[in-house]
């Protein structure tokens, strides 16, 4: 089934033993724990037992998390090594974990250090941008030559503000004049949005003249704790500025000489996440005053290393085979090779628990399909040549290494098929010899050119699709005949085989063989008679007739889905026309360095933009291939991924030799 067996673990021990147990469970990596919030509310366990938890522990193991994640976003700022183009975690044996905890003994003072330096740095860049508003609020006021602080005299009131840019300063001071004795009004700076001013008169006249102003639209402004002209605060506050920038620039540096210590703080992050993950785990336990309970799935491979575990501890422990009712999560369990095409599998949906994973099944279809669409050898031997750089310099893991691994194989595949349809960066020889040497050479397909015979490409693609809608038709056919539902795999699956086969055979066959075109009409008719009679047999009734009806008329849907795989011709012709085109452009400027260069450039623009297009489509089509026709035909979703406690980390990779 390429899914492994799960059990299912229940265990009772004393409450002395519980810590042990569960950080030898934690460092097995091969058990999640299951939730008993239900036994909570059922009449035999509610009057027992309590739920467990040591929520303020782990909330403290969480406020350490998040210290050690805030200095590595500090360390992150003011680290000036080059950043990888794929993010690795550092490999790290699961025996080792305790070993690597206790030489991390120092880092807790490390990160306080760190935290104080971005808290330093916080209050800086505040206080920046405190002098840059007020430099930013001071700008309109350069020319005013009185300082800031001064609002009176012994005789005299003093008023600094803003007009609308509309208002006439001089008018208003003409007739502010003629009224009030001692007034005086000066602009200081106008803009398009308002005029910046400032206004002098006799205390006596003050509140009047105050009230005239604001009819004319004065919005009074103040500077706060600023003193002195604003000529001269400006001076103090761009030397005040210089200065904050030096230290910060001395405090980043300061943070940069702890850049030697991210791996370390990276591995304390994941070492407290991991004992607040077991912390946390503690709720999913149930407790009395003396002893514990607690359920878990474990994968079958990893029952003998748990029996270790739970006999040393002298607890009472069973495995049990998963109840019918019951949703184990889902482990798939393929060879290497097959692998990497779980990240198919993985992004439509995991299979359910006792279903049929098609991994390893699909995997071969998925190569085929794919070399096919993009089927440009140069293409292929460019993009494995690529995924084998990239899976050699970096380490690579879980959908990323599936990703690349499934794309080696998919170039290796694009490289066959290439060769046999006779493409090599389209007809780049064919080219190149003719316009720069006047020679006639073509790279012989070794099968044939799709170009030249789209009918063959397109019959060979259907039959490939016929045969990739009967492995899906087999596989649940399978299904049924394990579940013991051999009627149901004849009628569902056996009677549409035969219905296909015949109108194949029926409509194709005389082309190589007259006779065979016979015996697909007798399929034919046998086949539908069966779908006929048997559509219906689930229904009573007048339903037994629409439901055979309704069964036959299925037969537009599988015509359909056969159609489906001449996007195969479809997106290969693409690539090879697109391949041609670019290379008949970069030809239409003739020999001579001028055209070999043109010819260069043009080239590979053109390729490298065609081979980002269509693998694209390669990609997404044959993925539609899996998901819509194949899938389409027995695949039960619904599948839980296994999350055992002891693995959630985001910085080192414990290596898992359990399963």
């Amino acid at each position: 089934m390429s899914i492994r067996k799960m059990q299912k673990l229940a265990v009772i021990g004393l409450d002395t033993e519980k810590e042990t147990l569960m950080s030898q469970l934690s460092e097995l990596g091969a058990v999640e724990l299951i939730d008993q919030k239900d036994k909570l509310e059922d009449e035999l366990w509610k009057d027992m037992v309590v739920q467990d938890d040591n929520l303020a522990y782990a909330q403290q193991l969480d406020q350490k998390v998040n210290r050690a994640q805030a200095a590595l976003e500090i360390i992150e700022r003011f680290d000036t090594s080059k950043s990888p183009l794929f993010s690795t975690r550092k490999r790290v044996k699961r025996a080792d974990v305790k070993a690597m905890a206790a030489d991390l003994s120092g880092v807790e003072s490390e990160i306080d250090q760190i935290l104080g330096y971005g808290e330093e740095m916080h209050r800086i860049n505040e206080a920046i941008n405190k002098m840059d508003a007020d430099l930013l609020y001071l700008g309109p006021w350069k020319a005013y030559d009185l300082p800031m602080e001064l609002s009176q005299t012994k005789l005299c009131a003093i008023h600094k503000g803003t007009f609308p840019a509309d208002r006439n300063l001089d008018e208003m001071q003409k007739e502010l004049q003629s009224q009030f004795e001692g007034f005086f009004l000066q602009a200081v700076q106008k803009t398009k949005e308002c005029t910046y001013a400032a206004w002098v008169s006799l205390k006596e006249n003050d509140e009047e003249l105050l009230e005239a102003m604001k009819g004319n639209g004065f919005t009074e402004v103040t500077f706060g704790e600023l003193t002195g002209t604003p000529a001269e605060c400006t001076d103090r506050l761009l030397a005040a500025l210089e200065e904050k920038k030096k230290e910060l620039v001395d405090l980043g540096n300061q943070v940069g000489s702890h850049v030697a210590s991210k791996e370390a703080i990276e591995a304390y992050f994941d070492i407290v996440s991991l004992e607040s993950e077991k912390e946390k785990n503690r709720s999913k336990l149930l407790k009395t005053t003396q002893t514990f309970f607690l359920e878990g799935w474990i994968p079958e491979i990893c029952v003998p290393a748990a029996e270790k575990i739970l006999s040393e501890t002298g607890c009472y422990y069973l495995f049990v085979e998963p109840e019918a009712d019951e949703k184990p999560p889902v482990v798939l369990d393929n060879s290497a090779i097959v692998t990497p095409f779980e990240a198919v599998t993985e992004m439509y949906a995991l299979p359910a628990y006792g279903s049929f994973d098609p991994t390893k099944i699909f995997a071969g279809f998925y190569v085929v399909f794919f070399g096919m669409m993009l089927s440009d050898a140069a293409y292929g031997i460019l993009m494995s040549l690529a995924c084998f750089i990239i899976l050699k310099k970096y380490d690579l893991e879980g959908m990323a290494y599936k990703m690349i691994k499934m794309f080696f194989y998919c170039g290796l595949s694009t490289a066959f098929w290439g060769a046999l349809f006779g493409g090599w960066f389209g007809d780049i020889a064919t080219v190149v010899a003719d316009v720069f040497f006047g020679k006639e050479f073509v790279i012989k397909p070794i099968w044939f050119n799709p170009i030249e015979d789209p009918i063959k490409l397109l019959i060979f693609s259907l039959a490939l699709g016929v045969a990739h809608l009967f492995t899906g038709l087999g596989i649940k056919a399978y299904m049924d005949i394990k579940d013991g539902r051999w009627f149901d795999a004849i009628c569902d699956e056996g009677f549409w085989i035969v219905t296909i086969t015949g109108i194949c055979a029926w409509l194709g066959g005389s082309m190589a063989i007259p006779a065979i075109a016979g015996v697909g009409q007798w399929m034919t008719i046998v086949g539908v008679l069966g779908l006929l009679f048997t559509g219906g047999r689930k229904r009573k009734g007048f339903g037994k007739v629409i439901g055979g009806l309704s069964n036959v008329y299925n037969i537009t849907s599988y015509l359909s889905d056969i159609l489906s795989y001449s996007r195969i011709l479809a997106l290969g012709l693409a690539t090879g026309v697109i391949a041609q085109v670019v290379n008949t452009m970069g030809s239409i400027f003739g020999g001579g360095i001028i055209g070999a260069i043109l010819l260069l450039c043009i080239f590979i623009f053109g390729h490298i933009l065609n081979i980002a297009i269509n693998v694209l489509g390669a990609y997404v089509h044959t993925c539609r291939l899996q998901y819509v026709e194949f899938f389409g035909k027995f695949y039960e979703d619904g599948g839980e991924p296994f999350e055992p406690m002891g693995n959630k980390t985001k910085y080192i990779r414990i290596e898992n030799d359990k399963y």
